[in-house]
């Protein structure tokens, strides 16, 4: 198929998306500058990036969101692409040991697409009621059928009902269907997981998001005696 097959299994893809259940717990980022919101890009040479990790300060407790989601995803950079320019998260920043956590709520499948295509468009994709987003240090989530029995919402339609009797009884040979995560494209197979910012560790040579006149500049520089 070429380059369709990506368009192909996207489209695939949102038709077939579930929810995801559990609780996610973070370390808020509350000693850096800055919000995921805010208008702020990381650029070549941007000081403040580098000065974040001077003040790391770990007295915040962590935050917990309990719920159904249909998209848990965590950004250290912007992630831009030619289908997102803006990207994932636009105003995540590099080297400055947090990452943006991105909460997407269960909800209808015509907002989910609204959510999706705010990333094409100057928009602002968080602002939305079923979306938030955290910048953080720290993060787990816990699925839903690994939390403690009284963590559990019990106020359950029949047929989920019989799913979590067939859970706890796997003699009926009903095998239960567990999700896994996409790091940058490899799955890990584990849905609970901890992922922790560790600042600085390798050194990234790579294009930013410089405006285009500063390499014509560098491509053709003035003549000179």
């Amino acid at each position: 198929m070429g380059p369709a097959r990506y368009d192909f299994s996207g489209f695939k893809t949102f038709l077939t998306h579930h929810y995801y259940e559990g609780a996610v717990s973070f370390l808020p980022a509350t000693d850096t500058l800055g919000t995921p919101r805010d208008k702020t890009r990381c650029r070549a040479g941007y000081v403040i990036v580098y000065t974040y990790n001077l003040l790391c300060k770990y007295e915040v407790g962590w935050g917990v969101v309990r719920g159904k989601f249909l998209a848990i995803n965590a950004a250290s950079m912007s992630c831009a692409c030619p289908r997102s320019p803006k990207g994932l998260s636009p105003a995540a920043h590099l080297a400055d040991g947090t990452t943006d956590l991105i909460l997407v709520r269960k909800c209808s499948r015509f907002n989910f697409l609204r959510h999706l295509l705010r990333h094409t468009s100057k928009d602002d994709q968080f602002d939305m009621t079923f979306v938030e987003v955290h910048r953080v240090r720290r993060f787990r989530f816990t699925p839903r059928h690994c939390q403690n029995d009284s963590e559990l919402d019990l106020r359950e339609n029949g047929k989920q009902l019989f799913s979590q009797i067939c859970r706890d009884h796997p003699a009926c040979s009903c095998s239960p269907t567990y999700s896994s995560w996409n790091c940058d494209g490899e799955i890990l197979p584990h849905a609970a997981i901890e992922v922790g910012v560790h600042c600085q560790l390798i050194k990234l040579f790579a294009r930013g998001i410089e405006e285009q006149l500063l390499f014509e500049d560098l491509a053709n520089p003035p003549c000179t005696l």
